[in-house]
């Protein structure tokens, strides 16, 4: 079963990807520009997530096994907020930029 939690770490995948994919349009398209754009959007993707699974995991382990009835924490609340504004605005922008400047310098 896949919960909420992993939901959101493919979508920082994906959103990077494709953000990546944009900048190497933006760039100036074509096969070697679009292939490195995929390339550094996955690579990116997957140094994102892991930052966001990790932050996940200490909130995780923050909270006590007895404090679950009833309402979630706060901080549980929070954390899947911001986990839903990173994959809808900087992870996808911040791999729009990082792969069309590197595009850019390493492909003139």
């Amino acid at each position: 079963m896949v919960s909420l939690w992993d939901m959101l770490s493919l979508l920082s995948i994906v959103s990077t990807l494709g953000g990546a994919a944009s900048g190497a349009a933006l760039a100036g398209g074509g096969g070697a520009r679009l292939g490195l754009g995929v390339v550094l959007g996955l690579g990116l993707g997957v140094l994102f997530t892991v930052g966001l699974r990790k932050m996940g995991d200490r909130v995780f382990r923050s909270i006590p096994d007895e404090d679950l009835s009833g309402r979630s924490p706060l901080r549980l609340r929070l954390i899947y907020v911001a986990a839903v504004v990173w994959v809808l605005l900087p992870a996808p922008l911040l791999g729009n930029l990082i792969a069309h400047r590197l595009i850019r310098v390493v492909l003139p």
